[in-house]
């Protein structure tokens, strides 16, 4: 099995564990016992999944932003997305449902999206508008409308006087 795998499956125990803690804690809310069994039913679901194709866009994504991380030397984003794992994980059972893809898609997601992020802070997009400003052609026309513009208003001064 994969270490991611491995840590998502290690996720969704720990929370089932703390339900299950949260369950004896608060005895008349049956809803921590069911998100128990429900996270532990997600947690074999997941395991199943090793090797699908989910778990293979899953470990790209990783290997992706681990190099991102690497080159950044920005290790933050790792503990953001324990942090929305965990939200997450938290959540099932009191504000939604996830079976295994479902959560795993959106576990992919979360990656990729933290990807771009790093791209994007690594390669930060040129000021277009400073670009297109600067531009010839640009600069051309809006000269052209300018005198163009100062011609017609002069013209509509003389009608109007």
């Amino acid at each position: 099995m994969s270490d991611n795998l491995d840590d998502l499956i290690g996720n969704v125990q720990n929370t089932a564990e703390w339900r299950r803690r949260k369950a004896e804690q608060f005895p008349d809310d049956a809803r921590n016992l069911q998100a128990a069994e429900e996270l532990e039913r997600l947690a074999v679901q997941i395991e199943e999944l090793e090797e699908s194709e989910v778990h293979k866009q899953i470990n790209e994504a990783t290997d992706s932003l681990v190099r991102a991380c690497e080159a950044s030397a920005r290790y933050e984003v790792w503990t953001e997305i324990n942090e929305a794992v965990s939200a997450d994980l938290r959540s099932i059972g009191f504000h939604g449902s996830s079976d295994a893809v479902q959560f795993l898609e959106w576990y992919r997601d979360q990656l990729r999206e933290r990807l771009l992020d790093e791209s994007d802070k690594a390669v930060p997009a040129p000021d277009l508008s400073e670009q297109a400003a600067n531009d010839p052609a640009v600069i051309a026309a809006k000269q052209a409308y300018d005198e163009a513009f100062a011609k017609a208003y002069a013209e509509a001064r003389k009608k109007n006087a």
